[in-house]
């Protein structure tokens, strides 16, 4: 259905007003439809669409017999006439889709900084990820903290959808091992706030495998404050550098996949084992670095197990709805 045009300030044309004419003139004079299609030798369901905007400008015949009428003195022709030069102008104003498409065209390349810039920041969260462990906590947090004012100032850029997903992952995961970097040095409430960081990255990106390591570091947490209640005295980061070999923290496996799509139901509960840990899908976007990363993030969790995480603590599942559900321990 052609809609009506106006004119940019919100008054109507004369293409608006040639209907409304007909109708006011019409009972103005106390005719009905019915009579005015006796009179003019048309149809009433034809007088009826010359009263309706969306149905168009009526040959001159057809208006110069209501017209006559209606004893309008030639007004209804000439509003008429002015109706087709409204839509003339509004037609030589109107996008060529020509130039829209190359516009577009345009657009969707100027993207491609963003995609560079991308690849620029996941290598080198991939890198930190990889050498975390032979980094202490303040050097990791000085390189995320590097990191994520690049993320911030690409969070501010207008991007396309998938890159947006690329960056909440990316951002997600810096928070997780920020919030490591911090449960290693017994911050817990610094580690929990930046643990509901990812969280939120991790509800925007709605990746199951990050859903599923955030999760896993908030148990961290989590068990870290309840035995800090109860057993405070901590041994000193470097009595814990050696790999634990029980327990074994078990969390939900995800699909791997963007789309959230593990939810309530998909997976199931495994043990942590960073040597039979493999990626559910060869989905590149998984995890910064592409799928060689989730084997180092699970050995991640699993290494701090033993000091925060004793046998005496029950595991339980996660929770499907992280939106809900989570609650920061701290």
């Amino acid at each position: 259905m052609r809609q009506r045009s106006r004119v940019r300030d919100g008054t109507a044309t004369a293409e608006d007003l040639l209907p409304r004419e007909i109708r006011r003139r019409r009972e103005e004079r106390g005719l009905s439809r019915d009579d005015l299609a006796k009179i003019t030798g048309y149809s009433r369901q034809y007088i009826s669409q010359l009263e309706q905007p969306s149905r168009g400008i009526p040959t001159r015949p057809v208006l110069a017999a209501v017209d006559a009428a209606l004893a309008a003195d030639g007004a209804l022709v000439a509003l008429r006439l002015a109706a087709i030069e409204a839509r003339s102008e509004r037609m030589q104003h109107a996008p060529n889709p020509e130039v829209e498409s190359r516009r577009r065209i345009r657009d969707l390349l100027d993207h491609q900084t963003s995609d560079r810039k991308l690849d620029v920041l996941d290598q080198q969260v991939a890198e930190l990820i990889r050498s975390a462990d032979q980094l202490t906590p303040a050097d990791i947090t000085v390189r995320v903290q590097e990191q994520q004012r690049s993320a911030d100032i690409l969070l501010r850029t207008r991007m396309l959808p998938h890159q947006q997903f690329r960056l909440f992952m990316i951002a997600g995961h810096l928070a997780d091992l920020q919030a490591i970097a911090l449960l290693d040095n017994y911050e817990f409430e610094k580690a929990s706030t930046c643990c509901l960081e990812a969280a939120v990255f991790t509800e925007l990106s709605g990746h199951e495998g990050l859903r599923t390591w955030t999760l896993a570091v908030n148990k961290l947490i989590d068990t870290a404050v309840h035995c800090a209640d109860t057993a405070p005295a901590f041994p000193a980061p470097d009595e814990c550098a050696g790999e634990a070999t029980t327990p074994r923290l078990r969390i939900a496996t995800g699909t791997g996949t963007g789309g959230g799509g593990g939810g309530a139901g998909g997976g199931g509960v495994r043990a942590i084992d960073p040597s039979a840990s493999k990626p559910d899908s060869e989905d590149p976007l998984i995890a910064p670095g592409g799928s060689s990363t989730p084997p180092i993030l699970v050995a991640m969790v699993r290494r701090r197990v033993a000091r925060f995480a004793p046998a005496t603590t029950p595991r339980t599942r996660p929770p499907a709805d992280l939106s809900h559900r989570f609650r920061p321990p701290v």
